[in-house]
């Protein structure tokens, strides 16, 4: 499949869109065909009751890598299935999130990254599967 890379600047636009993202403070600072990393600073605001890293806050890093990454051809995309593994406690920190396209057909791509603290200490593991819509980024512009 030949489709374009839309460049990192379209893609930060076109997601700029995503308040839910932009409450949570991530910011897509990576984009190439197939790959996406993703910045968040963990602050309070992002920690549960044992002051660790709440799962929902890394599963939405994790999320948006996956989502930066399937958009990464112009495509719009929606995720159709997503699995996590917490494999350590993450605390108030900047954490990263990394998708990599594993495979990628007309309908369906499949992605896997992880979610790292700012030592480079794995905090999840994820696998994602997007649905890869018939539209183009730039036909979903006001």
């Amino acid at each position: 499949m030949h489709e374009p890379f839309i460049g990192l600047t379209e893609l930060r636009r076109y997601f700029s869109k995503d308040v839910f993202a932009g409450l949570c403070g991530i910011e897509i600072i990576e984009a190439g065909p197939g790959y996406a990393r993703v910045r968040m600073i963990a602050g309070e605001q992002h920690l549960n009751g044992l002051l660790m890293v709440h799962g929902g806050a890394l599963f939405t890093l994790a999320d948006m890598a996956c989502a930066a990454a399937a958009h990464t051809r112009g495509r719009m995309a929606v995720a159709v299935n997503t699995t996590i593994s917490f494999v350590k406690a993450g605390k108030a920190d900047t954490l990263y999130a990394e998708a990599h396209e594993e495979s990628r057909n007309h309908k369906l791509a499949t992605y896997s990254g992880k979610v790292i603290d700012s030592a480079g200490e794995t905090l999840a593991l994820f696998q994602g599967m997007a649905y890869l819509k018939a539209g183009h980024l730039t036909q979903n512009e006001e």
